[in-house]
């Protein structure tokens, strides 16, 4: 479990890195090469495509951050709920991603979330 715990913290913080070079580098050491992620804006496959988007992602929500609000782990799957929040730390949306590892490495995610009222 700490495996799990280790490698969704990388990928949790991957979202906020500003170089796009150590961040291309740590999700491809964190993934299997058949990596698949899926929210409701998109459908991507592998580290280079989920960079790209984190990217677009910081350029639309510049000081964005995640929360991991809450955690839960069992066999090779995890449900992380969180928050994102701003610069300033309000949170502006939530919801909850769903994982699957293979090998210790991310396998799939699929995230749901809403913006806040």
């Amino acid at each position: 479990m700490k495996q799990i715990n280790e490698v969704w913290e990388i990928y949790r913080s991957c979202w906020s890195e500003t170089d796009s070079k150590s961040r291309l580098h740590k999700l491809a050491n964190i993934m299997s090469d058949d990596f698949q992620y899926k929210d409701p804006n998109i459908d991507l496959i592998g580290s280079i495509q989920l960079a790209d988007y984190m990217q677009e992602f910081q350029n639309q929500f510049e000081g964005a951050s995640f929360e991991v609000t809450d955690f839960n782990v069992h066999h090779d799957s995890i449900m992380a709920n969180w928050n994102m929040v701003d610069a300033g730390k309000t949170v502006v949306a939530n919801g909850v991603d769903f994982a699957r590892f293979e090998n210790g490495k991310l396998k799939q995610i699929t995230g749901f979330f809403k913006e806040t009222d």
